[in-house]
């Protein structure tokens, strides 16, 4: 199994920081974003926040506010129930009227530090049940879970990390938010903020930036990275990935791809990194769809303006060839190809202090389809802002659009299929005590594409959801272990 990330959608969601979101979050976490205030103390006592160095901006890590975090070992057990009202879960048998979902997870985090490896574990699994069905011939209940885990080695001039994160989802990862409980999970629970994991690159993660029908999906992404110091101010990473994207409901597009990075970074002043990338992508859609393959630089720069504040921009001019299968054969050799151009680029902004949160994101990369399309153009911008409201009482605002289009015309031959994702959502978390807390969320979401989208016997070009919930979170006691 490959599954799960902190919570991250800037990370999603997470974004992502820790993903992220990654990103939080992330893990930065796919799922959804952060519900649980930050605080200045660190949940393991005598333990003082952990201050990392600036990742290498070729890798697979985002620059990420390094405020909160520890860097001792421990364990933390947490779970979450939820409540939720929902107009139809599909989102487009919008007559349906309105339902309820009950949803309940539980988490484990762990982490191991040791002179010179680290190992972080997280793994989340749970259930929800419908009150009725949402389509004729559905199922009323379901499962949901995940699982990452990360070890990164310690060398005097070198550092290897090594990790596998992903998700089991009934639905895409980017409308999961607010639809179940995996999203409850946050900063006290699950270790969001006191784990010092990576911060992954959302762009990395498969696409799931489309809806496409209530339909079940592992979604994995396993890495190797390997970092060498040259000097002082001068590093190279060599990066390979393996992502998946596979549907057990029949009627979608898995897809395969695996990425190769070679990078060169320079620091220059306290805070700042000027950092060159080469990258490749592969694609495989299926022996019915042929395949993609982009080979490209990028020019990246990024600022630690202080521990709280971050800020990575970037520029990639990439070429991409798709290939064109043979019509009605077995074989997946191409009886032609395409070739052209796309510039591509990663910014983002993170900030995270002891009353405020936030993070702005803006990708634009050439991705798998979702399941919906054999490959597709993506453009995402994701926002979140959080604030400390009382002693007690956190909320948070987050926002995230996102344009897909497809690489190639539909079968009919008109124009490109197109889909605009576009959600946003508020929290409100009141800690009950030391150990628990309650929260409430509201979430719209909607997409219009030139397309057709259908589940079960009913089509729609327009996608339609309002979620509403409410849940208690709990956690133990951090615990310590050698």
């Amino acid at each position: 199994m490959g599954l799960w990330t902190t919570r991250s959608w800037a990370q999603q969601g997470n974004p992502p920081t820790g993903q992220a979101g990654s990103t939080t979050a992330s893990p930065t976490s796919p799922v959804g974003p952060s519900q649980t205030p930050v605080t200045a103390a660190s949940p393991i006592e005598g333990q003082p926040p952990a201050s990392t160095p600036m990742p290498p901006l070729s890798g697979v890590q985002v620059l990420a506010p390094t405020f909160g975090g520890t860097s001792q070992s421990y364990m933390l057990p947490a779970l979450a129930c939820t409540e939720y009202a929902t107009t139809s879960p599909s989102g487009i048998n919008r007559n349906s009227g309105l339902f309820s979902q009950t949803s309940c997870d539980g988490n484990l985090t762990l982490q191991r530090v040791g002179r010179s490896t680290q190992l972080n574990l997280d793994v989340t699994g749970g259930g929800f049940y419908y009150n009725r069905p949402y389509e004729t011939g559905t199922k009323r209940d379901g499962t949901e879970g995940g699982l990452a885990v990360f070890e990164r080695v310690n060398g005097r001039r070198w550092n290897w990390l090594v990790g596998d994160q992903g998700t089991y989802l009934p639905e895409g990862s980017m409308g999961y938010g607010g639809g179940a409980g995996l999203s409850s999970f946050a900063g006290g629970m699950g270790g969001g903020a006191i784990a010092s994991a990576p911060a992954l690159n959302s762009a990395f993660s498969p696409n799931q930036s489309i809806y496409g029908g209530m339909d079940r999906r592992f979604s994995d992404l396993a890495l190797s990275e390997f970092t060498f110091v040259v000097g002082p101010r001068t590093t190279l990473t060599a990066t390979a990935m393996f992502g998946t994207l596979q549907f057990l409901t029949p009627g979608n597009t898995d897809d395969r791809y695996w990425t190769l990075m070679g990078g060169y970074n320079r620091t220059f002043g306290r805070s700042n990194t000027f950092a060159m990338n080469y990258e490749e992508m592969h694609f495989n859609f299926g022996a019915s769809q042929g395949g993609m393959l982009t080979r490209g630089a990028s020019i990246l720069y990024g600022r630690q303006v202080s521990p709280k504040l971050t800020v990575e921009l970037s520029v990639a001019p990439m070429a991409r060839e798709i290939s064109v299968p043979q019509t009605g054969a077995t074989t997946t050799l191409p009886t032609g190809a395409t070739t052209n151009f796309f510039i591509g680029t990663y910014d983002s902004l993170g900030y995270r202090a002891l009353h405020w949160d936030g993070s702005l994101g803006f990708d634009r990369s050439q991705t798998g389809g979702a399941g919906v399309q054999a490959g597709v153009e993506m453009t995402m911008v994701a926002a979140s802002l959080g604030r400390q409201l009382w002693r007690r009482v956190h909320g948070s605002l987050n926002v995230s659009y996102a344009n897909n289009r497809a690489m190639a015309q539909s079968s009919s031959g008109g124009p490109r299929p197109t889909y605009d994702y576009v959600q946003a959502g508020a929290n409100l978390t009141h800690e009950l005590g030391p150990h628990i807390s309650m929260y409430l969320n509201y979430y719209v979401q909607r997409q219009i594409s030139n397309t057709a989208i259908c589940e079960g016997a009913t089509c729609s070009t327009v996608y339609s959801r309002q979620v509403g919930g409410f849940g208690i979170n709990w956690h133990a006691r951090p615990v310590k272990i050698d």
